[in-house]
């Protein structure tokens, strides 16, 4: 079948986020600390015939617990853990019913070289993911920080191996119309003119003092004084507005957390900033223009526009090609919606939680398909 050439080529994990779960940040966890399992080993659902073991979802749930272990009451971690497992099962489900889909539909015998394709790919993309993860150097350690976290490197492989082939049947499986005519692209922007508008921006430069550098705010006051009289010097020799001129005082003297930068600041949206007088000043000021003293409880400020957009509307001729990505990506979205709902009405979902249950209900989906609260 075409899909074993195509898994020659293993999709990325952007690629297949749709019919995976949820991206998980893992960070190297306290050396020396053992996280609280039960036995990896353990069946905790049957997906259409398809055995679940506790392996596939303990070392997520353990990481996540030792990312929060600060934030989880003693007397609430099985709870939490509980809670932990029972989501990151939930989230299996679309990947397990398209590998049975696909199992169902690939002659049993083609099975092995398919999975022999995928050997490349997974030492060469997705190992060396797994290292970095984890921040380890070499295989054995990748395997220990594994198996500290109640799974294992075959494990990994295993369920690598499942989401490429998931995603590959799932684009096997889904084909939508990528024809799309002007008229599609038109209505779309009319109907969502208000995506296409920007608000107002500015490209500007700061000094600033912090109060807390002086006994008191006179002081401070004194001191921007200072600065800003150094720089209107500049400034009155300097022709272009849009030209910087306050890196070499803010490089030495200010407090601004771009002073390194020589207090530039990049394209800032009006109503961006926190503080208040800096935003209407940059939105008032003609370009080049330095501000008066600002000030707000932490400092004071003196701000220069050096560029301005003024807001506006992307025209239709410069988003179309926008528009029509966006529409292609509903279509197959729809389309995968679709597929998934059918795969999950014939489901048999069998789970320590619940037992018997519909895949919709183990991930918390009414009967409409949307997820309850």
């Amino acid at each position: 079948m075409a899909i074993a050439l195509m898994l020659l080529s293993a999709p990325s994990r952007s690629q297949e986020q749709p019919m995976d779960m949820e991206a998980v940040p893992v960070t190297p966890a306290v050396p020396g600390e053992q996280p609280a399992t039960v036995d990896g080993s353990q069946v905790i659902a049957r997906i259409n015939g398809q055995v679940v073991q506790a392996c596939e979802v303990l070392w997520i749930v353990n990481l996540m617990i030792d990312q929060n272990r600060a934030k989880i009451p003693p007397n609430q971690l099985e709870e939490v853990r509980d809670m932990l497992m029972k989501r990151q099962l939930a989230a299996l489900v679309d990947r397990k019913l398209l590998y049975d889909a696909f199992r169902r539909g690939v002659p049993a015998e083609n099975l092995p070289k398919i999975e022999e394709n995928l050997n490349e790919p997974f030492e060469q993309q997705e190992l060396p993911l797994l290292m970095k993860q984890f921040n380890v150097n070499s295989r054995p350690d990748l395997e220990r920080e594994l198996c500290r976290l109640g799974s294992s490197l075959s494990d990994a492989k295993r369920a690598f191996n499942e989401r490429v082939i998931a995603g590959e049947w799932m684009r096997n499986k889904i084909k939508v119309d990528e024809e799309i005519s002007p008229i599609e692209i038109h209505d779309y922007y009319q109907e969502h003119l208000t995506a296409y508008d920007y608000p107002a921006q500015a490209r500007w430069e700061e000094l600033m003092v912090r109060k807390n550098r002086f006994p008191d705010a006179k002081q401070g006051y004194a001191q921007i004084a200072r600065l800003g009289n150094e720089a209107a010097k500049k400034a009155a020799i300097t022709t272009d507005p849009k030209q910087p001129i306050f890196s070499d005082v803010a490089k030495t003297k200010s407090d601004g957390f771009t002073a390194d930068k020589g207090g530039q600041h990049d394209w800032t949206s009006k109503g961006a900033m926190a503080i208040k007088p800096i935003d209407d000043a940059l939105f008032s000021l003609g370009v080049g223009q330095m501000s008066l003293i600002l000030e707000d409880k932490t400092g004071f400020y003196i701000v220069r526009v050096l560029e301005r957009k003024e807001s506006g509307r992307k025209p239709f001729t410069e988003v179309q090609v926008e528009i029509r990505d966006t529409i292609k990506k509903a279509r197959l979205k729809e389309a995968q919606d679709k597929y998934l709902a059918q795969l999950h009405d014939e489901a048999r979902i069998e789970t320590i939680y619940t037992g018997r249950i519909s895949a919709d209900a183990l991930a918390g989906r009414g009967p409409d398909g949307k997820m309850q609260r």
